[in-house]
């Protein structure tokens, strides 16, 4: 054995031992097609270098002419899989080039077996032996060139435009590591292609004495396309590493945050949910599950609306976010909330992945906040009726005092022989009136002073105003508060509790009376309402008091800030807490020498509190 047989042995076994290494890598990750390719032109270098050793220890033409013909066999496979590796690694280059070289190597590959005695010669007359240093002999056809082989030579041409414009491309569009792998892959292929091609015109025409050989080329190409899938490989083992170390500082974060991981192969309906989430929905450790298994759990008025909004999310993608309650069998009701986003890898990959919360704690602790809050309300208002019981008791006593007097001149009618019954029934009419009259009064002093929970219903904002201030007219009247309303006519309806906003109103516009004590001159009150067009219905209380301080406009807001001389300050702060509860805002303005405005809005009905 000599050098040469040596030399050709190892490359084929180095080709063919790197294409077995990228099919191992294939078989565990059969997404990633490059390591096939590679593989299948590694082989197919390894087919070549056997072939061309036959060529160079031929001792006939016609055995050397046989050899030469398989050769294009395994020549074309590579072409094949060279394009291929460069269509997927690459993600460039012209689809209509490559379908060029394709159909050009293969009417290449017909043609040698069709005409001549391969593609390259008509005949081969003789073999010429060449003696190389350390004794190494090879042969040398000498024969008639096929003129079809010029096919072939367009076909490299071809080729090697194919991997000149992928390989710019990829340069052009990529990052650092793209660049590399154009210039060292890209220019590999191209460099390998010009050797090949000027070698064969040299070798074919008979110009230089030197076998027909294109593995040591190949082989190049292979070492730099492998080095290339090698740090993607290690690349992609480090990637899996730092994954594997970010799931599990996510699962002990998730542990210490009680939170419920999971993902649903919207495809394939598989679901994956961590410890936290099968303890929550009740599922045993091990067992299957799927969507299906955890909308069972979930309470049957709640169900059909998170169902919809799951089915949404994959139709139209997007986020998803629902509040709900867990009725896990042989445990108390639950509230959890849950958050996921579509994820679209592939046209048919789509993963929902999200996270579910345990909220039974804050769920209830807001219920305790609100009942808090309503306890503070209702307060509020009996203090600030308790101000005004001096009006109250006058707004109900006189149409009392009315009833009086009208009875007793009924009774006195009643007493004469000749009564007149149709001035008995006027005087009827009017104790009926002011028997009406009382009881609204009494009627809105009720509500007022009831205690329950928050109820919130489309409520006509006018409509609320005008019972407030009749309800306050003996009020302003004993302080001579000339009170005017300019309400917007058609108003939208807001959604919010009638007691919870009028007292609001009534907190606000005694507020202003208070503001205007002291004040020389008229005294006057306005009530507007008008439709806000970026945060709903407006309501704005102006006075002609002092006005407020620019620095003071937010503190007055603030608890147990007040400069009444017996006030507790909780007014404005539970005013402020009343509308922010309904989705609004409350605020205050000042222009000097012209009194203070204060504001608030409600959202009408329909919009997202």
């Amino acid at each position: 054995m000599n050098w040469l047989d040596l030399a050709w042995g190892m490359m084929a076994s180095a080709s063919l031992t790197l294409g077995v290494v990228h099919l191992f890598i294939w078989r565990k990750q059969k997404s990633q097609h490059a390591h096939l390719l590679f593989f299948v032109l590694a082989a197919s270098i390894a087919a070549c270098a056997a072939f061309e050793l036959s060529m160079i220890r031929a001792t006939s033409p016609q055995g050397y002419a046989s050899a030469l013909r398989w050769a294009h066999v395994p020549l074309v496979i590579a072409v094949l899989s060279m394009i291929g590796f460069v269509r997927h690694y690459f993600a460039a280059g012209r689809s209509w080039l490559a379908w060029a070289v394709g159909v050009g190597r293969l009417l290449a590959l017909a043609l040698d077996f069709l005409t001549g005695v391969n593609l390259n010669f008509e005949n081969i007359s003789a073999l010429q032996q060449v003696t190389l240093w350390g004794g190494a002999r090879f042969s040398i056809p000498v024969g008639v060139l096929n003129p079809w082989w010029s096919v072939a030579q367009i076909d490299n041409v071809l080729l090697g435009a194919f991997l000149l414009d992928a390989s710019v491309t990829l340069w052009r569009r990529g990052d650092s590591v793209d660049r590399r792998r154009a210039f060292l892959v890209g220019g590999a292929l191209v460099l390998c292609l010009v050797f090949v091609v000027a070698l064969a015109l040299a070798t074919f025409t008979q110009r230089l004495p030197l076998p027909t050989v294109i593995t040591p080329a190949f082989l190049i190409v292979a070492l730099a396309m492998g080095y290339e899938l090698g740090e993607d490989a290690l690349r992609s083992a480090q990637l899996a590493r730092d994954l594997r170390d970010r799931e599990r500082r996510s699962e002990l974060a998730a542990q210490a945050a009680r939170l419920a991981l999971w993902s649903w192969d919207v495809p394939r309906r598989e679901l994956w949910m961590n410890t936290i989430g099968r303890t929550l929905f009740g599922l045993r450790e091990g067992a299957n599950a799927d969507l299906d298994t955890l909308l069972a759990v979930v309470h049957a008025d709640d169900r059909d609306r998170v169902r919809g909004a799951i089915d949404q999310t994959i139709r139209d993608g997007g986020a998803l976010e629902q509040e709900f309650r867990l009725a896990v069998p042989g445990a108390a009701t639950r509230w959890a909330v849950t958050r996921a986003q579509l994820e679209r890898e592939a046209p048919d990959v789509a993963l929902l992945r999200g996270v579910t919360v345990d909220i039974t704690e804050r769920r209830r602790f807001e219920q305790e906040l609100a009942q808090q809050r309503n306890e503070l309300a209702h307060l509020s208002r009996v203090a600030a009726l308790g101000e005004m019981a001096g009006s109250l008791a006058h707004e109900i006593n006189q149409p009392l005092m009315a009833i009086l007097s009208n009875a007793r001149a009924a009774l006195r009618f009643m007493a004469r022989d000749d009564g007149d019954l149709t001035e008995v029934r006027a005087i009827l009419s009017d104790i009926v009136d002011d028997d009406k009259r009382a009881g609204e009064v009494i009627h809105r002093l009720r509500m007022l002073l009831r205690k329950g929970e928050v109820q919130r219903s489309p409520l006509d904002v006018n409509s609320a105003v005008q019972e407030v201030v009749r309800l306050t007219r003996n009020e302003m009247l004993n302080r001579s508060v000339v009170v005017t309303t300019q309400l917007a006519p058609d108003i939208p309806q807001v959604l919010g509790d009638r007691v919870q906003v009028q007292q609001v109103l009534l907190n606000l516009m005694m507020n202003s009376c208070d503001a205007m004590d002291g004040v020389a001159g008229d005294r006057q009150l306005m009530v507007r309402t008008r439709v806000a067009d970026d945060t709903g219905v407006e309501v704005s209380i102006s006075d002609s008091g002092h006005g407020i301080a620019a620095a003071e406009l937010e503190r007055i807001f603030e608890p147990f800030v007040t400069s009444k001389e017996h006030g507790m300050g909780l007014g404005l702060s539970v005013c402020r807490t009343i509308v922010a509860a309904h989705g609004g805002r409350l605020w205050a303005e000042c222009v000097d020498g012209q009194g203070a405005t204060l504001r608030f809005t409600l959202p009408v009905v329909g919009e997202e509190q």
